[in-house]
Formats: structure tokens, sequence, C-alpha cells
């Protein structure tokens, strides 16, 4: 119904993506009570809102922390909903992360599949649906939140201001169609380190890590050397360890024999661990072939495993499957340890259970425990119409069948009544969300658009 629409506007969404995707807004400090994820978080809602003002869209900015593009009339309304948000960049990109060039086809951003290219494509749907002139009974509102990267404080104040929708989805994960996630809970692990340094090399610090839901692809240790000797065998026996562990480092000489020692690994999204390379855990298992002091510390890194073993709290369910644990941030000073682990886990556990499992695993460690943010599992049932008439679209639109599935990423779905994640990644397709060279082609793009128009139309016609 809206294909001839988008083919004709191909430009203009083109255009609006890019300018969008050009601003850096990965979250930061309060930048004033307006703007409490800070001011390029607030640029791009600003941005979608100045757009939506001009398309004639109703437009609401709920006071910085969310805003919402809203068109039709009805006292039920479907919801779609995206977030602007991006997490860092990373290191090692092809093409400047916010520069939003096309190469070869495909639009090369960070944000561009997370959230961002979706969040565009949705509004286009939404606007195509418009400015069609069919009918419709629901209300439609495109709520765009600004803290999905972190702690959700958009959705929860967002929510405490505006009613709850009739149902609705999220274009922020996988067709066909995902109608069960899993919890999700991220926790710090501290201590206070052992006086003691007894060992020809010294440990000053270790940085690795940025956000608990990223595979850290990058750790630094700071350290001294007792002396040349020292630094000189270290050097020899470290490269014979990693070429025999695989372990890909550089180490930088600095004054007074003072080195800093670089792991790098490969990152991905925190719900899927096992597809990134854990820097983190790379240099816990370094440091424990090569340091004497905190020696119980790097054997508990080095036993790191992304099912949550190391912690007592693997498993697994026959809806939502197994556990999954990252290990997203090491912290180290000279008196302090911090770890923070993201782990998603299935829908037939609780936030009580795995804490209580993780407490008596590091009873002897000296580990505190301290829960930083959770969110309870989604499960909405398959007889849903909000499941049925998406998965008819998606059949319809793609001519491909289609079974609903579950994932372990959390998605706004859960925020709502009868919410679902619908998109953006097609099955087959591989996951770059939080990955370097992060990219969307401009026929997904388009596709994508399409599929939301339609979407949108059947949830809201009747």
């Amino acid at each position: 119904m809206f294909a001839e629409w988008i083919e004709g506007n191909k430009q203009r969404i083109l255009s609006s993506t890019q300018e969008l995707l050009q601003i850096p807004s990965v979250g930061g400090e309060p930048a004033g009570s307006d703007k409490p994820f800070g001011i390029e978080t607030d640029r791009a809602l600003q941005y979608m809102l100045r757009l939506g003002n001009e398309h004639g869209f109703k437009v609401k900015n709920v006071d910085g922390y969310a805003g919402h593009i809203e068109y039709g009339a009805g006292e039920d309304y479907v919801a779609v909903l995206a977030h602007l948000d991006v997490v860092p960049t990373g290191t090692g990109w092809t093409y400047p992360p916010f520069a939003a060039e096309i190469h070869d086809g495909m639009i090369y951003a960070r944000g561009a599949i997370d959230d961002k290219g979706p969040a565009m494509a949705a509004f286009y749907g939404l606007l195509a649906l418009k400015e069609s002139g069919v009918p419709i009974k629901r209300r439609v509102r495109l709520i765009l939140g600004l803290d999905e990267e972190t702690d959700w404080r958009c959705m929860d104040y967002y929510f405490q201001q505006e009613t709850q929708p009739w149902g609705g989805f999220t274009p922020d994960a996988d067709f066909p169609l995902i109608y069960a996630e899993k919890g999700i809970i991220s926790f710090e692990l501290s201590k206070f380190r052992s006086a003691d340094r007894s060992g020809n090399l010294t440990l000053l610090q270790v940085t690795g890590g940025e956000r608990p839901n990223i595979v850290p692809d990058i750790c630094q240790a700071f350290l001294v050397a007792a002396s040349d000797e020292v630094l000189v065998r270290f050097q020899e026996d470290l490269k014979q360890y990693c070429e025999t562990e695989h372990i890909r480092y550089s180490l930088s000489r600095h004054e007074n024999n003072e080195i800093v020692l670089t792991v790098e690994g490969r990152s991905a999204h925190g719900s899927l661990p096992f597809l990134g390379v854990n820097a983190v855990h790379h240099m816990g298992k370094i440091l424990r072939h090569f340091l004497n002091d905190d020696h119980e510390l790097w054997e508990f890194v080095a036993s790191y495993d992304t099912e949550g073993k190391f912690l007592g709290i693997n498993g697994s369910d026959e809806i939502t499957g197994a556990l999954s644990c990252n290990l997203g941030i090491l912290k180290i000073t000279e008196q302090n340890v911090s770890l923070v682990f993201d782990v998603r886990y299935p829908i037939d556990q609780t936030r009580d259970g795995l804490v209580e499992l993780i407490q008596g695993t590091i009873t002897e460690t000296g580990f505190r425990l301290r829960v930083m943010h959770d969110l309870k599992p989604l499960y909405v049932s398959q007889e849903s119409p909000v499941v049925s008439k998406l998965l008819h679209v998606y059949e319809t639109i793609t001519g491909q069948s289609a079974e609903p599935i579950t994932i372990g990423g959390g998605t706004y779905a859960r925020t709502i009544r009868n919410g679902v994640a619908f998109g953006p990644m097609f099955p087959g397709m591989a996951d770059i969300a939080h990955q370097r060279d992060e990219r969307i082609s401009v026929d997904h793009l388009l596709t994508i658009t399409n599929l939301y128009a339609n979407a949108i139309y059947e949830l809201a016609k009747s």
C-alpha cells in the first residue's frame, strides 16, 4: 500500500536519516533540568520533534526525558517505541562513526541499526500513513527515548506522565517478531585491594570496557617492573604466552620501567557475549600468569565464562533458552577493584534468585555485590492480536513464513502492555549493533520503512 510513496520519497528519507545519525547522541551528564541525559541526546530529540512538527504531527517534549510524535484521533493509541541514544563508538572504524557516509549502498554510523535508523524508518512509515489518507481508528504515537542504552530512566519518567497504550512494538531487535525477552540484571562486584606488593611486577591500575552491555574490546594495565632485567624477561615471556593463547596485545615502555599493556578483543552486544572477544577476560588470563599480587582476583577474572558458570548462575528454559553473562567493565586502582556484569536470564528465573546464587558463590572472595539495574522478563502470548497482525504484515510484505522468536536483548517492548519487538534485523543478518562499522543498507532502510508503515496501519485501523 505504501511502497510507491516510500520510493518517491527515498531521498528525503535518506537525508533525514543521515542528519539524525550525524548527531553524536551518546548519553552524558545532565545539562540542566530539561536535558537530563546531556546535550547531544537532547539535540537528537529536538531534531525529531522539529521534523514531526514540520510535517503536521502533534509533538510533545516530556521534560527532556523523552518525547512523542502523534497522528490520528481516538481513545486508544498504538505505540511505536524507539530510542535516540547510542553507545560509545569504540575504536577501529573504517569511516567516521558520526559522519553517516554512504559507501557501496551502506550508511555507516553509530546508531544506524540501533536505533536511529529504524526510528527514522518508523517516522517515515507514519508519514506515509498520514499522507495516504487511509482511515484509522486508533491514534499512533512514535515515542522517542533517550536513555535506553543505560538505565531506561526515560521510559520510567515518560509513563509516569503519560497513559499506557493499547499495545505496540519497538523497531529495535529482530524480525519476524519477538514475543519474549530474557530478564536483565547488571551488577557490580567490588572490594579493596590487598596492600601487599611483593612481586617483580607491580600493577598500578587497570581499565577496560565502557558499558556493562558491550563486550569490551580494549583493556589496559599500567605496571612497573622492578628492574630492566625483569622487564626484558616479561616482554619475552609475554610474547610467547600470548601467541600460545591467541591473545592480541601491545606493550609500550615509559620512564622508570613503567609499562602499558594493551589487550585487544572484539566488541559485541552484551546480550550475545559469545560473539565477541572479551579483552578484560584475556587481561585476567595474562595477569594470572605473570603476577604474584592479587592472584585470587586474576583467577576469578580468568575463570569468567559467557554462560555464568563461574558465578553459579548458568541455566536455561524452553522458551528463552540459556542465561548469558557479559563482563563489561573492569576498573582497578591502587586501593579498589570493580567488576561490572550484564546478565540476561531466562523467564523462569528471578532477580532475587540470581542475587542469592551469586552471593553464595562470592562468599569467600571478599567481593561486595551491588545491583545497578534490573528489568523483568517480557512475555506476550502468541495469541495476542498484536502478534498475529504483525506476523501477517511480515509474511505479506516479505513473502516469507514467520514464526515468532525470543531474545536475550532488552527492548522498550517490556515497558508497555501488549508490546513486542518487530525488526529491524532480518533472519540471517549479522548482528552489528554496538560494534565498529555499524551500518544499514539503503535498501534495508527503505524496506523496513514499508514494513513499519503497514504495521502501524494494521494495528491502528481497528
